[in-house]
């Protein structure tokens, strides 16, 4: 077992796919693979995300994994947005217990032994506009920007009248508590570009007030 672990270690992200579960395990002279994967959960090495996707827990480390790479994972092509992506740029103050995602395929859900991680379908063309890729300690992850994030929690909130600027403003401080002082220096061009593609009227409105903020007329 602690060759299995020392091997499992090799790997940052802690997170570890079936086939590459397969080649350490055969590597070190295991033959009845499933069954030994199966022993490796039993006994807590090992936490199974979906079918196919583990992820490695070693007694001795309290290193966390990513929550946004694993939300990748889970579901690709996708990248982490709207309330988790809004907490995690310090948009919003509350705390966010879904990790929330966007992806091209059908929207989904995983709830998993950590956490409940939520997708949301959106067209190709949309999908990649205001997108950042985060580095930290050998680990990447996609996650929106903060202009994309808000783009999408807009656009996938429904039944909501914000066809005025006045209507707008207060949807966004009143009902999800944006703090809009942290767009002074926002990317117009994200506002922009997915209004363009969407044809949103909310985004429409929203990429109007997002320039009174940049140009301090707000």
């Amino acid at each position: 077992m602690r060759q299995i672990e020392q091997a499992l270690e090799k790997i940052p992200t802690r997170i570890v796919e079936h086939y590459a579960l397969s080649s350490i395990l055969n590597e070190l002279g295991y033959s009845r693979i499933n069954d030994k994967i199966v022993q490796l959960i039993r006994h807590k090495v090992l936490t199974p995300l979906k079918r196919g996707l583990y992820v490695y827990m070693p007694l001795h480390n309290r290193v966390l994994f990513s929550t946004e790479l694993v939300a990748n994972k889970l579901l690709s092509p996708s990248y982490v947005s709207l309330d988790w992506a809004l907490s995690y740029h310090n948009i919003i103050p509350e705390r966010v217990e879904v990790v929330t995602s966007v992806t091209t395929k059908r929207s989904k859900e995983f709830t998993t032994p950590f956490r409940v991680f939520s997708y949301k379908q959106i067209k190709k063309e949309l999908f990649s506009i205001g997108l950042l890729i985060e580095n930290s300690q050998d680990i990447s992850y996609i996650i929106a920007s903060k202009e994309k994030a808000l783009c999408d929690k807009l656009f996938f909130t429904k039944d909501v009248d914000v066809r005025s600027k006045r209507a707008m403003i207060e949807f966004l401080e009143d009902d999800l508590r944006v703090d809009l002082d942290e767009y002074k220096d926002a990317d117009l061009s994200i506002f922009e570009s997915y209004y363009n593609i969407s044809k949103s009227q909310k985004i429409g409105v929203l990429t109007k007030i997002m320039q009174g903020v940049k140009n301090g007329d707000y």
